[in-house]
């Protein structure tokens, strides 16, 4: 697989990604993310959670639209499920969030159901002033989680530049002339890291039971929140 992509496009959306996931460090700060924060908002969080959202709507239609029948406007949701989420087995992923408890999240799970994060991001696309305060930390979480899901996981040789320009892959010392037929051909030797999630090529080596993960198929960043490097 080459890329159906413009390098200047995918600089656009990694080096938003990096902001996006800035700014929600930021609020992590002041809202650690534990249960009792997780259905806090702010008018600042309303603005970065349809940015998140939006993104991930752009990159999907993008993604899909090339091998398509129809027109990039008329693809939704299930389009996006069948040609990309499902075919690249990312809504089934799970996502390490680098904070102190280490969590586990599966940002797809529930997604779209009333208060998942997908179905809010359409409600406010319509109605903002009814459904704002469903753009809570929780849902700006698995939102980003799920961007990140689907920039790691896409395999465009313009995005492996860009995982490489942006330190998000562990190249395991590949060179970068290889290092994007080994992710098509074998994705089960990398792992993914940005400043606040992580995950790995295969979904079963991040089970949910962070007692389970082998810590050989992580990173020596996830380790390190693990407190173990060895299984």
């Amino acid at each position: 697989m080459g890329t159906n992509w413009k390098p200047e496009d995918v600089e656009f959306i990694f080096r938003s990604y990096q902001i996006f996931e800035k700014k929600f460090e930021e609020f992590l700060r002041v809202l650690p993310l534990t249960p009792e924060n997780e259905k806090a908002w702010s008018p600042e969080l309303v603005g970065l959670f349809l940015d998140v959202s939006g993104m991930v709507d752009s990159v999907a239609r993008h993604i899909v639209g090339k091998d398509a029948t129809k027109k990039a406007y008329e693809l939704n949701i299930d389009d996006f499920e069948t040609h990309l989420l499902a075919k690249e087995h990312i809504s089934n992923s799970r996502v390490a969030v680098y904070v102190y408890p280490l969590k586990v999240i599966s940002p797809y799970d529930g997604y779209r159901e009333a208060d998942g994060w997908w179905k809010v991001y359409s409600s406010l696309k319509h109605n903002r002033i009814e459904h704002y305060t469903k753009a809570n930390l929780a849902n700006t979480l698995n939102a980003l989680a799920s961007l990140f899901l689907i920039l790691v996981r896409h395999k465009d040789e313009e995005f492996t530049k860009a995982l490489l320009r942006f330190n998000l892959i562990n190249d395991t010392g590949f060179v970068p002339e290889v290092l994007h037929d080994e992710r098509v051909r074998n994705g089960y030797q990398f792992w993914y890291d940005s400043e606040l999630f992580g995950t790995h090529d295969l979904v079963e080596n991040l089970p949910k039971d962070i007692s389970k993960i082998n810590p050989a198929f992580t990173s020596e960043k996830f380790q390190n929140f693990l407190g173990r490097s060895n299984p």
